[in-house]
């Protein structure tokens, strides 16, 4: 006999339970007073292999239809081979998990607080979060850290990423040391940031370092001197840039020259 709204309202301490009879395994167990109760699931646990009872809540809080949509939603997931207990404790889980991950306003925070004993000043504090604080937090400041992707950290920068160099390279490596102690408190796998610069364009302030040859050895300008103008056939003119000529190489062009001159006049130049 299928249980009606009626019925349910007048259960009393001393009654048995009351079977739904639509939703196999759904009861009302009385409770203290005269309608009042609470909706249980019976049901045997496909992961456990054993008899189970789930709370669906108290009556009349929760109406005798509300109490059949959930058991309904219960027995959809035995039916496909989960426990709805097993699985309401690993959404509980999942949730504390979820509760305890910082957005990146609140790691930042917390990473500037351990760092700020070690700035050398006030004023240098104060900039490593205000940077943050205009450039990073309006955007993804409210974002779980665990969210955030190079492409997000690419959306902060876009804006100032050639218009701001010097400012912009600050903010990335500010957003990476972020990531970076998320990371070191698991919060992360690795920090996003780091690779950023890859779906950004190149700066164009940014120059190829240049190797510089090494300069002569002072002992030796007088030799490479005297030997690169004299018997050198450089264009005129020249003679002046290289008194001031720093070659890799320059000490021994300028004695393998005087051992050709020497060579070819048979007298010494020094």
């Amino acid at each position: 006999m299928m249980l009606s709204d009626a019925k349910a309202r007048k259960i009393k301490p001393s009654d048995k339970p009351l079977a739904d009879g639509t939703v196999t395994g759904l009861y009302l167990f009385p409770a203290g007073s005269v309608g009042a109760g609470k909706w249980i699931l019976r049901f045997k646990s496909p992961e456990m292999g054993k008899r189970r009872d789930m709370g669906l809540g108290s009556y009349p809080v929760v109406s005798l239809k509300d109490a059949r949509e959930l058991a309904l939603q219960a027995r959809k997931l035995i039916e496909a081979g989960r426990d709805p207990l097993a699985e309401r404790d690993r959404q509980l889980v999942a949730d504390r998990v979820r509760l305890a991950m910082p957005s990146f306003e609140e790691a930042a925070r917390q990473l500037h607080a351990d760092l700020a004993p070690g700035f050398r000043n006030q004023k240098h504090a104060a900039q490593w979060i205000t940077t943050l604080e205009t450039y990073v937090f309006p955007v993804i400041g409210k974002l779980q850290v665990s969210h955030l992707t190079a492409a997000d950290f690419a959306r902060v920068l876009k804006p100032i990423w050639l218009s701001k160099q010097e400012t912009a390279s600050r903010v990335k490596q500010r957003c990476d040391q972020v990531m970076k102690w998320c990371a070191a408190n698991d919060h992360v796998v690795a920090s996003p940031a780091s690779v950023v610069a890859q779906l950004l364009t190149k700066q164009s302030g940014k120059r190829e370092r240049v190797e510089h040859h090494p300069a002569v050895p002072w002992r030796d300008v007088p030799l490479f001197v005297r030997v690169s103008v004299r018997h050198s056939r450089l264009i005129p003119g020249s003679r002046q840039s290289l008194a001031g000529m720093k070659c890799r190489h320059a000490s021994q062009c300028a004695r393998h020259a005087v051992s050709r001159h020497e060579a070819k006049t048979g007298s010494s130049s020094l």
